[in-house]
């Protein structure tokens, strides 16, 4: 099966990971950003569709002239102040792909601590939770929300703690207890997200490094 991919988030950490592993795979993909927001893009020729994710009329423009096949959201945000683009944008997401009649697969970055894996969490990183990304984690949750209660088919991952590191191709999908590792690499997440996509990958992961 041919896929035609659109990425939300390109431009953030995991984001542009996961746009190297689909040209590494050579899998055809569009990216939603900002305008003026495409130099922070490593590939300069790919195809971009512009506008602002907390706009409707924005996210329906992106899904007007083309069929994909599969949509990554790897929206996210650098301030630890209240936030609900994860949520909001989806949504906007979501019900584009609505209104374009699109039978994509949703591929969604999330984190360990939502929903159902909140027990999975130590007692220092509810802490954290509950101290510094509050905000953040409520967000994913709605962004969860929508996903789930959607029509669509979905793959979300519940990563640990995200770091810059290379990859190292050892990551352990672990849904119940708490994880063997505190973190993971995000190359190793783009690799996971992007091989799930490729095997029809359905449901939730909460992945660690291996």
């Amino acid at each position: 099966m041919n896929r035609n991919v659109l990425v939300f988030g390109a431009t953030g950490k995991t984001g542009s990971h996961i746009c190297k592993v689909l040209e590494s795979k050579t899998i055809s993909y569009s990216v939603f950003v900002r305008e003026g927001s495409q130099d922070k893009l490593a590939n300069k020729s790919v195809n971009i569709q512009y506008g602002d994710v907390l706009n409707a009329q924005d996210v329906k423009n992106a899904f007007k002239d083309s069929v994909f096949t599969d949509v990554i959201i790897a929206l996210g945000s650098k301030e630890l102040k209240s936030t609900d683009i994860r949520s909001r944008g989806t949504k906007h997401i979501i019900d584009a792909m609505g209104a374009s009649q699109s039978e994509a697969r949703i591929h969604v970055i999330s984190a360990l601590g939502i929903g159902d894996s909140w027990n999975q969490l130590v007692w220092h990183a509810k802490l954290i939770s509950n101290l510094l990304i509050k905000s953040s984690m409520i967000d994913h949750g709605k962004q969860e929300e929508y996903v789930k209660n959607s029509s669509f088919s979905y793959h979300i991952l519940r990563p640990v703690g995200l770091k810059d590191g290379q990859a190292t191709g050892n990551v352990k999908v672990q849904n119940e207890g708490f994880p063997s590792s505190s973190s993971i690499q995000r190359a190793d997440v783009a690799n996971f997200l992007v091989d799930g996509l490729l095997e029809n990958k359905t449901g939730i992961s909460a992945i660690c490094q291996g």
